[in-house]
């Protein structure tokens, strides 16, 4: 393979969000990573309040609705994703008044993470869960889930220091265990009560973990 055509693929199959809007505000280009977090198509081409707007009614992009489009000629900042991710954009105007957008994933030096003690709801739960899926000391990372009607308090109390707990939106509660392997997450479920483990796989999102859990 050619080295240009391996520097392109590493780009546009690569985990950075790539993304080129026209003047008038309206997607050029996207690669996969950046249409994945938007829940856009392979061939979708929108306007970028459309794709805000699309976003929020599909429960996917940012946590807060992001500001217009800046017309300075380059910035950074820093946005939580509802699928737990925290996403670092670097945002640079092109000379024909388009605008590129960079993104990567920081959410493993998103911050320290919460003391003992600490029910997290579902999106503080899901942003801990990204920092230790992106965080190779957290690994092998297994979750446990108890019942709704478990008691928050006796559960917290049972945890270890490291572990985060979470309330799930359908109710649920969700213990993540780093550090864990297989045979200790077994144990630690059986003491806590939990209904089910699942084990992470690298590489996988927050939201696709939960989806199995």
């Amino acid at each position: 393979m050619n080295p240009n055509d391996l520097w392109w693929q590493t780009l546009a199959d690569g985990p950075l969000l790539l993304a080129l809007f026209d003047a008038g505000d309206r997607l050029q280009q996207a690669n996969a990573a950046y249409r994945q977090a938007w829940g856009l198509d392979a061939t979708a081409l929108p306007g970028w309040i459309e794709m805000v707007e699309a976003a929020g009614q599909a429960g996917v992009g940012p946590v807060d609705a992001p500001e217009r489009r800046s017309r300075i000629a380059q910035r950074g900042y820093e946005q939580a994703w509802r699928d737990g991710r925290r996403l670092w954009w670097l945002e640079q105007r092109t000379a024909d008044g388009g605008l590129a957008l960079t993104g990567v994933d920081i959410s493993a030096l998103a911050g320290p993470r919460p003391l003992t003690g600490q029910l997290l709801s579902a999106q503080a739960g899901r942003e801990l869960l990204q920092a230790l899926l992106a965080d190779p000391r957290a690994w092998p990372l297994s979750v446990a889930t108890l019942a709704a009607d478990a008691d928050p308090a006796e559960l917290l109390g049972r945890i270890r220091g490291e572990d985060g707990c979470m309330r799930l939106e359908d109710g649920r509660l969700l213990v993540m265990l780093p550090s864990t392997g297989p045979a200790q997450a077994v144990a630690l479920g059986e003491r806590l009560g939990a209904l089910t483990l699942t084990e992470a796989v690298w590489g996988e999102t927050a939201a696709a973990l939960l989806s199995r859990a």
